[in-house]
């Protein structure tokens, strides 16, 4: 006892530090409160002025039953302007995201559609191909939700719950919880030094602005670097050039009102005609408006086959005609002949006119050459500052 009390005294001592709470290589932050409005302010007003946010985190409907009622995994990149690419995860199925002026796109595999309550008469394409899509149906629409501006003025409407906030560990690193108005799961985090940043929020329902409904989301938030950006841009203007032509649109529920006409005149013209309607069935009405495509196929053993096509805009919860006729030029004759003309028509929906993805096509180029641009003005102002002592 007395050889152990001496080697104690002589300074042999034993770390325990470790075993506090956020010991160890995360010390546990101060608990000194400060002020949280200011520090929510000028988070809120450095998000604003982002050219893009990284997000990757969990999405759900607002108000579901249980913690993991329909939560899906997010990971998007949206830029100040609203364009947007990067993936949701659906269960075990991902699903590829893009959006550039209010026009959202999805591509997905068999398998995300089969757990989807869409049944156009298309809807065997949409597997692995661009589909246009509602943000209701995505879970959220990203570009009115998060887009930097527009979130920050989400976030600018909520006041903090609690006059301090206190700094927490948020996975190894110090950051200030503030609780905000609206509900105990209404939070954000925010960086412990200035300039202060947003690193995570988790709100029960995000709403856009000036909408209602939105999803719950646990969101962390990362600044992406100018070539990221830059690559968001590449990547939207290629799958526009690429893929976007024939892409189909899941947001309107399309059916023939009745059965397709055809009608045949003397000298050989044959007309294909029906009407379109939206077919929603009970629960939420779709919004928006689709184009719906007829391919029509005429058919004689001895004319031979005939094509055509029309394409027109059908407004939800509306009615829309569409017909196409082809010509087989029998001319004038002192014996007339009759021909048996059968036909079929095909009904699709598509996601962009080619005028629509045209004009997609050089807003996103405008808006790729503008961040560039931002960018290297930010880089060229940095350059020019003194360097420290």
């Amino acid at each position: 006892m007395l050889a152990a009390f001496a080697l104690g005294a002589s300074g042999c001592s034993i770390d325990l530090s470790g075993l506090r709470p956020g010991g160890g290589e995360s010390p546990s932050p101060s608990p000194t409160p400060v002020d949280a409005k200011p520090v929510l302010d000028a988070a809120v007003k450095a998000l604003g002025e982002l050219p893009a946010v990284a997000v990757q985190g969990q999405i759900a409907p607002s108000g579901g039953e249980g913690e993991e009622s329909g939560v899906n995994e997010v990971a998007l990149t949206v830029t100040d302007s609203g364009a947007v690419s990067g993936t949701l995860q659906e269960n075990e199925n991902e699903a590829k995201v893009m959006e550039a002026d209010d026009k959202l796109f999805i591509n997905a595999p068999t398998e995300y559609w089969l757990d989807q309550d869409v049944a156009n008469p298309d809807s065997d394409k949409y597997a692995g191909s661009w589909v246009r899509v509602s943000g209701g149906q995505l879970g959220m629409d990203p570009s009115e939700v998060l887009a930097p501006e527009k979130l920050a003025a989400i976030l600018g409407k909520l006041a903090p719950a609690k006059d301090t906030a206190t700094l927490e560990n948020l996975d190894g690193t110090s950051a200030y919880r503030v609780d905000l108005d609206g509900g105990e799961k209404n939070r954000v985090w925010i960086s412990e030094k200035e300039p202060y940043r947003l690193l995570r929020m988790e709100i029960e329902e995000l709403n856009p602005e000036d909408g209602e409904g939105g999803p719950r989301t646990r969101l962390n938030f990362t600044e992406p670097e100018s070539a990221d950006v830059d690559k968001v841009f590449g990547d939207l203007i290629g799958a526009t050039e690429d893929d976007l032509s024939g892409s189909r649109d899941a947001r309107v529920p399309v059916a023939w009102k009745s059965q397709l006409e055809l009608d045949c005149q003397t000298g050989g013209k044959c007309t294909v005609s029906g009407t379109v309607k939206d077919d929603s069935t009970g629960g939420e009405k779709a919004e928006g408006t689709v184009l719906v495509r007829l391919d029509a196929t005429l058919q004689n053993e001895e004319l031979g086959e005939k094509k055509c096509d029309d394409t027109a805009s059908l407004k939800a919860g509306g009615t829309v005609d569409v017909s196409c006729s082809v010509d087989y030029k029998l001319g004038a004759s002192s014996s007339p002949k009759s021909y048996e003309v059968t036909g079929k028509g095909l009904l699709s929906t598509r996601g962009l006119s080619g005028k629509d993805k045209d004009k997609l096509l050089k807003s996103l180029k405008e808006q790729r050459k503008t961040a560039k641009e931002g960018g290297e003005g930010e880089k060229s102002d940095s350059s020019e500052e003194p360097s420290g002592n």
